[in-house]
């Protein structure tokens, strides 16, 4: 049966092939491993001066199919609109690269990333790009899908929550009590070097705030505690980021009566966006074009939900090939940045 051309015209490699590599990618493997394995199965490695086949592991190949094929396949599961049930999570990751000139290391760009809920499972629901955690670089993020969702749990950075306030006005907002624990204490670790004075009141109290967290029958003395205790930063916390806790410990409602899509934290996100944390890392200092590192995002995304397929993505591309006369509708590496000045840095 006549399944669309087998490769794009003027291209050494079949559709599937690309599938196999566009999935390879999606999984977390390299452009050069990525590209390796392309050749190898295709026994299109590169004759040297003596006629012998040598490998190359040059990633360009795989890149350039990246960003020709990665919104084909990812066409056919993209989101266009935020989920109308359960919550919305959002998070980001920081990825940090080191300056050659310097030594030190600094933030080079950051992954937005939101998980939703699809017939109360768990789906990762958009990732991109962006150079800061700014609120107009999660407004045009919030901004890309249409609709809202009735609840979103995030972290208490005014970035994030004032753009959640001004995209989605009418949605609950919960900010995550891990990011709040985490932030109590980092201050009381803080307070406890800074401030010596303070050190034995600190230690008291540190190894109980997490039970502190589990709700209000625990929060209430621990809280007279605190302010007991003298500390003045810790009751200037509590005096403001801790009221949000009290008021959160008033909506959340009994743990055995609150569905799974209403979580009191974005752990659940960790799940998704830890392999990519883990896949990018190493080489974070090569990706410098934003809109080829979002493409590779869109196969993390599909592999993350399980979508990746390399029948489904074969299909998608033949068909895709089928309806421009076999050849790609756009060119390779038409996506680039301006010379010494990349679009992640």
């Amino acid at each position: 049966m006549h399944e669309g051309p087998h490769a794009a015209r003027r291209y050494q490699f079949v559709a599937r092939g690309v599938a196999e590599a566009l999935v390879a990618v999606g999984a977390g493997s390299t452009y050069r491993d990525a590209a390796l394995v392309a050749r190898e199965r295709a026994k299109r490695l590169r004759a040297g001066p003596g006629g012998e086949l040598r490998f190359s592991r040059h990633g360009s190949l795989v890149m350039d199919w990246v960003e020709v094929f990665a919104p084909v396949v990812f066409k056919a599961y993209r989101p266009t609109a935020w989920p109308t049930t359960g919550s919305l999570l959002l998070d980001d990751l920081p990825f940090r690269v080191r300056n050659p000139q310097t030594g030190r290391h600094r933030i080079a760009f950051r992954i937005f990333a939101a998980m939703g809920y699809e017939r109360g499972r768990a789906k990762l629901w958009r990732l991109e790009a962006f150079t800061s955690k700014s609120q107009p670089d999660w407004e045009a993020f919030l901004g890309a899908l249409s609709g809202a969702p009735p609840r979103v749990v995030c972290d208490n950075d005014h970035g994030l929550t004032n753009a959640v306030g001004a995209r989605f006005p009418d949605a609950e907002l919960y900010l995550c009590e891990w990011h709040l624990r985490h932030a109590l204490e980092r201050l009381m670790g803080k307070l406890r070097t800074e401030e010596p004075q303070h050190q034995e009141a600190i230690d008291e109290l540190l190894p109980d705030v997490e039970a502190a967290f589990t709700g209000p029958s625990f929060w209430a003395p621990f809280l007279e505690r605190c302010h007991v205790a003298g500390i003045p930063r810790v009751s200037e916390w509590l005096n403001s980021t801790g009221r949000i806790v009290a008021d959160q410990f008033n909506r959340r409602g009994p743990r055995a009566s609150r569905p799974a899509d209403m979580p009191l934290s974005t752990s659940p996100l960790d799940g998704f966006i830890n392999p990519i944390r883990a896949a990018i890392g190493p080489r974070a200092y090569g990706l410098k074009n934003r809109e080829r590192t979002n493409r590779m995002l869109m196969l993390m995304q599909l592999h993350a939900n399980h979508h990746d397929d390399v029948h489904a993505y074969t299909h998608l591309i033949r068909e895709w090939l089928q309806g421009n006369q076999g050849r790609p509708g756009v060119d390779r590496r038409a996506v680039a940045d301006t010379r010494g000045a990349p679009s992640l840095r």
